[in-house]
């Protein structure tokens, strides 16, 4: 499902920050809807650092090693990285990173140092999963080029880090919620099924197992559906990004 999280964490970025086609709950400029919808396509896959063989296990040094030991502190896939409490801490940490700056000699305005680094973590990430790069070093190289620019030339944009992380990481719960396997989104609580329930039908899909909860509209990971699904979110994702990139770009023409 890695695409899938990716295009849906662009368009739910795309939903959050525009008025139109978007709903405008955070609206933003043409700069920062662009630039989080390339790091919220990212963030949208940070939860299956809990995975050795994610994509985000790949592209990070010693990815493997970090999902490893993720894995085993959160117990699993699809266990506590996928939950409320990890939507929170990676919000925090994020928030936490706005304090790591730099301010060259001669400047009035500090560099996003830890913001950027995050920036392009998640550029990249996005970048390899969805085909724009074919290789990892392209990927860092479009993440790195990217993220740098922002903070060289626009210190200021990276106040809508956090939230990009949390809508990121938000669109990826509920796309697992919709799947057959669900996620445990009160982890550490993980409720049984109550005995007498359990060899009920509708429960036993609403609660396939301890503590994980499901609306499994898309039927089991890689189903046809979530593949149509995916297409339309993709297509909101451009519409949303391409009008933005016009007005960009009438605005610097004028």
């Amino acid at each position: 499902m890695g695409a899938s999280h990716a295009v849906s964490g662009a368009a739910a970025w795309v939903a959050v920050t525009t008025t139109s086609p978007g709903f405008g709950w955070a609206p933003l400029d043409a700069v920062g809807v662009l630039s989080g919808a390339a790091v919220c396509a990212g963030a949208a896959l940070l939860p299956d650092i809990d995975h050795p063989s994610s994509t985000v296990a790949a592209g990070l040094p010693a990815g493997r090693i970090v999902a490893g030991a993720v894995s085993g502190l959160t117990g699993g896939h699809r266990k506590g990285m996928h939950s409320v409490v990890a939507m929170i801490a990676a919000i925090l940490l994020a928030i936490a990173l706005s304090f790591l700056t730099w301010t060259p000699a001669g400047w009035d305005v500090s560099l996003a140092v830890g913001p950027a680094l995050a920036a392009a973590v998640c550029i990249a990430i996005g970048t390899k999963c969805l085909r724009i790069a074919r290789g990892w070093i392209g990927a860092w190289i479009v993440g790195a080029l990217a993220a740098g620019g922002l903070m060289w030339f626009l210190p200021d944009e990276f106040g809508w880090l956090p939230t990009c992380i949390g809508v990121g990481f938000l669109a990826h719960l509920v796309g697992d919620t919709l799947t057959t396997g669900g996620v445990p989104w009160l982890w550490p609580i993980m409720p049984r099924r109550p005995a007498g329930l359990r060899r009920t039908v509708v429960l036993s899909r609403i609660w396939p197992r301890r503590g994980s909860f499901a609306v499994p509209i898309l039927g089991d990971a890689g189903s046809g559906r979530e593949w149509v699904l995916s297409i339309l979110l993709a297509a909101y994702a451009l519409w949303g990004v391409g009008g933005q990139a016009v007005r960009l770009i009438g605005s610097l023409a004028a």
